[in-house]
């Protein structure tokens, strides 16, 4: 494998990884399929209108009676995923006694990962410590989302590393845009103009087994350079050779939650959603 060339967000520094990583089928290791879920945060936004400290992490945000968490492990177990990693931080102890429910109840293997160091990293770190021991695929899928299970599928049933991205939604400042030119992600982030975008990655992805090891390097490189930025950076990287795969959510609902007008938005659409499970 050559080495990858980190393309950060706002500093732009070409940080040339010299290390090189080696590749689970190079180790002969199996692959599987992990699941892992981001969930450390302590969501400062929403809590101004919400109290999290009694809810816990938004993961646990209850939408009709289900909380995302359950809905994202139903749909990881039912496609069927192995262990399902959860990175943990606020509150870990209310995610835990939620995950001895759900074990309960869908089967899931779950392996709890603790960021004690939420309050000063970001998803780089989280996704950094989360995928430390994953040597096959993993789907990763931020903890505060609320999805079409259809976009789910389609991200898992790809055979590259793929992102999930959004060209129908109207973009904001806010927006975690990509602009993709030629398969490759020219700019990525909050920063890039609106008017340039492609379109928005919504925080469902995949890695497949001959891009894990790089992408832990990546991460190990991200997190080191700065801990409070975001993961989402390694597909910048991850795109140069043209192989990364874009799975299109085609006008399907999906919301992240970020603050309170995101939860009503959420709740506004979650029996279309449920209606197509």
């Amino acid at each position: 494998m050559t080495a990858r060339k980190v393309l950060m967000h706002s500093k732009q520094p070409n940080l040339l990884m010299t290390r090189r990583c080696v590749t689970p089928d190079e180790a002969g290791l199996v692959f599987h399929l992990i699941g892992v879920i981001l969930a450390a945060g302590r969501g400062q936004r929403l809590s101004s209108d919400i109290n999290l400290e009694e809810i816990g992490p938004k993961c646990l945000l209850p939408i009709d009676d289900c909380t995302l968490l359950e809905r994202m492990v139903a749909d990881l177990v039912s496609l069927d995923v192995g262990t399902i990693t959860i990175v943990v931080g606020y509150r870990a102890e209310l995610v835990q006694r939620a995950c001895t429910m759900l074990e309960k109840e869908y089967g899931a293997d779950f392996n709890l990962v603790r960021n004690d160091d939420y309050l000063s990293t970001n998803t780089a770190y989280s996704l950094h410590i989360g995928l430390a021991g994953a040597h096959g695929e993993a789907v990763i899928l931020n903890g505060d989302l609320l999805y079409d299970r259809a976009i789910l599928n389609d991200v898992v049933k790809a055979h590259q590393t793929t992102i999930a991205v959004d060209t129908a939604k109207p973009l904001t400042e806010e927006s975690f845009k990509v602009r993709i030119v030629n398969n490759r992600i020219e700019e990525m982030g909050k920063a890039v103009p609106v008017e340039r975008a492609t379109g928005e990655f919504i925080g469902i992805s995949k890695i497949v087994g001959r891009d894990i090891g790089a992408a832990k390097c990546l991460l190990e490189a991200l997190a080191a350079d700065d801990p409070n930025t975001y993961y989402d950076f390694i597909y910048q990287s991850l795109s140069e050779d043209g192989d990364l795969a874009y799975s299109l959510t085609n006008d399907l609902k999906w919301t992240e939650i970020d603050d309170i007008s995101d939860l009503r938005y959420a709740k506004s659409i979650a029996g279309i959603i449920a209606a197509q499970r």
